[in-house]
């Protein structure tokens, strides 16, 4: 999977496989005449049972398959860099977004085409992504005394119901075991043997060749692709530093400080000191969807527990606004870094009261044998998801099938052409959108 070639030509080149990448590749190789070039900045080779176990986050410092971007918070944001992306390291959760979440999607995307492609991943038993509910044993004990007390007080989701509600919502998530099923298991692996489908590893992406206003290939240090058409699918993140390096008439601006606005999900975590060790177990097993567009987030441990090298502040429950919340992403040689103001000041009331609630459910009877008393704290700031989507979305700045208006050859197929912010996390739905493109793109 790498090369000693320095240039060569595809029909596509589809930059970035990931969660999106992956699914393009495989469904853009079907066609045996259409040769399609995959490239990865990660290190060859699909990631180990031990890289994708659950019960860790492989997004250390040190780790071999995830990058870090800085940003003003104080803390990196971490994505994916491997076969596979963000798939291949994240937490596991697999929640489609409510279906009232994609009222401004462009024409293209019907309600039922929109179920048909989460039903590809996520089904039960046929769907690609080995998608199934935490099981019972696997909650933890904050995961069943938070369970106990909204069942008490919101509605609850079915466990065998796919669509997420307002209320009680018991986490999906892509596994097989113990481990992640990720993008690169589920359509990459069984496509590698496929003669026009080339996957090169080790190769970052600085910026697109373009004559005029046509993008004609891409340029990774001292390897060059020339083709018919680009797609990027690096990630809301990785895709914005190739955009922004690019500099594209209408797309970018030649200013010194070249950057995008993206949005985010902004959370106030409240923390507590636990009686006793929590069991090993997947960092998010139940979250609570509230009427005011907030996703409380139960983690069962401390990140300390996930992420090696991360100094210990306890196990946290936080209030997290799904709706917008601007960031701005601003090129930084090879990567980005992210600009993060404070939440406005309705979305910073509306998570303060929230927490102020969560500080009482901590101190239910429900979680009298998990967390010691006088040990709730809210955090002073907010933080945020690792969510940057929308940079580039479908009907402002590309269209439906993530075209980019006004450039020939350039196709985004990632996060950042999400046209607004769901009610739950966007893994699910970045691949989701990435089904229906790849359908209809392979039959072109």
């Amino acid at each position: 999977m790498t090369t000693a070639d320095r240039s060569f030509t595809a029909d596509v080149v589809i930059v970035g496989a990931g969660s999106a990448g992956c699914v393009l590749a495989e469904r853009l190789s079907r066609e045996p005449d259409r040769t399609v070039v995959l490239l990865e900045r990660g290190p060859a080779g699909l990631p180990t049972p031990a890289d994708l176990d659950l019960r860790r986050l492989p997004i250390d410092d040190a780790a071999p398959h995830a990058v870090r971007h800085d940003t003003d918070l104080g803390v990196s944001a971490a994505r994916g860099s491997a076969l596979g992306g963000s798939s291949a390291v994240n937490g596991g959760y697999f929640l489609r977004w409510h279906r009232d979440d994609f009222g401004s999607w462009p024409a293209g995307w019907e309600p039922d085409s929109i179920a048909d492609a989460y039903d590809e991943l996520d089904a039960p038993v046929r769907g690609t992504m080995g998608v199934g509910p935490v099981p019972d044993d696997e909650l933890g004990d904050a995961g069943r005394a938070f369970e106990r007390y909204w069942s008490e007080r919101a509605p609850v989701r079915p466990m065998t119901q796919r669509w997420p509600v307002v209320g009680l919502n018991r986490v999906l998530t892509n596994r097989r075991g113990v481990g992640r099923r990720s993008a690169a298991d589920a359509y990459l692996a069984p496509a590698l043997s496929r003669p026009n489908l080339r996957v090169l590893t080790g190769h970052t992406v600085d910026r697109l060749d373009t004559a005029r206003a046509t993008v004609t290939g891409v340029r990774a240090g001292a390897l060059g692709v020339s083709a018919g058409e680009v797609i990027l699918a690096a990630g809301t993140l990785g895709t914005a530093g190739i955009l922004l390096r690019s500099e594209l008439p209408g797309v970018t601006g030649r200013t010194h400080a070249r950057s995008l606005i993206a949005g985010e999900h902004r959370g106030l975590a409240v923390s507590y000191s636990r009686r006793s060790p929590a069991d090993a177990g997947m960092v998010l097993p139940t979250v609570l969807h509230t009427d005011e567009g907030l996703e409380i987030r139960c983690y069962r441990d401390d990140f300390a527990t996930y992420i090696r090298g991360l100094p210990a502040s306890g196990p946290i429950v936080e209030v997290t606004a799904m709706r917008h919340s601007p960031v701005r992403i601003v090129a930084d040689d090879a990567r980005v870094r992210m600009e993060v103001d404070e939440p406005d000041p309705d979305t910073a009331a509306t998570l303060r009261t929230a927490a102020d609630g969560i500080v009482d459910m901590l101190g239910a009877p429900e979680f009298a044998g998990v967390v010691v008393p006088g040990s709730v704290r809210i955090a002073d700031r907010a933080g945020f998801s690792q969510h940057a989507w929308g940079t580039m979305p479908m009907g402002v700045r590309t269209d439906w099938l993530g075209g980019v208006s006004g450039i020939h050859g350039l196709r985004i197929v990632d996060g950042s052409i999400l046209p607004g912010s769901g009610r739950s996390g966007p893994h699910a739905t970045i691949m989701m959108m990435a089904c229906r493109i790849g359908a209809v793109l392979a039959q072109r």
